[in-house]
């Protein structure tokens, strides 16, 4: 029966332990997602390991040895307790699979539904701590927020990532 273990990479070297774990013959799973950030530029996209420094692979102890894995380039070593490989339960690897695009790979994060009149506090930019009061939607990634400053209600749009969530 094979088991999934969590692998710690060296930093940001997620992409080449997976690479070279799929070629000595593991299941590897490296969950992405896709980023909006706001840089001198303007706004781009990153693509950001969901889980920094950690990849995914599959074992059947029958089949397979877990050795070679600590010295595969990109690689730290197993997460371990008292000594053991820690396994990953399947539940959460099929729950990351399920939440990923099978055309791009990357893992689809559902935000929490906002309903105008729910208080939400900004945790990133400029604002960031700020209560205020959501309206709407503002666009596929943006929202807007009823907000008090300096005295007076103003209506901002903001991207949606940049919301903490309910207060």
């Amino acid at each position: 029966m094979s088991s999934w273990f969590a692998v710690l990479t060296k930093p940001r070297l997620e992409a080449q332990a997976q690479l070279c774990l799929v070629r000595q013959n593991y299941e590897c799973l490296y969950p992405r997602i896709k980023r909006s950030v706001r840089t001198a530029a303007g706004m781009t996209v990153r693509t950001e390991s969901l889980f920094p420094r950690y990849v995914f692979i599959q074992v059947d102890a029958n089949e397979q040895s877990l050795a070679p894995v600590r010295s595969t380039r990109g690689v730290a070593g197993l997460v371990r307790f008292g000594g053991v490989p820690a396994e990953v339960p399947c539940r959460v690897i099929e729950q990351i699979k399920s939440r990923m695009d099978l055309e791009t790979g990357f893992v689809q994060l559902r935000l929490p539904d906002l309903n105008p009149g729910t208080s939400v506090r900004i945790s990133e930019g400029p604002l960031e701590g700020i209560e205020g009061i959501f309206k709407a939607p503002a666009g596929p990634d943006r929202v807007r927020v009823l907000l008090s400053l300096m005295g007076t209600d103003r209506e901002v749009v903001v991207p949606r990532s940049a919301l903490g969530g309910r207060i």
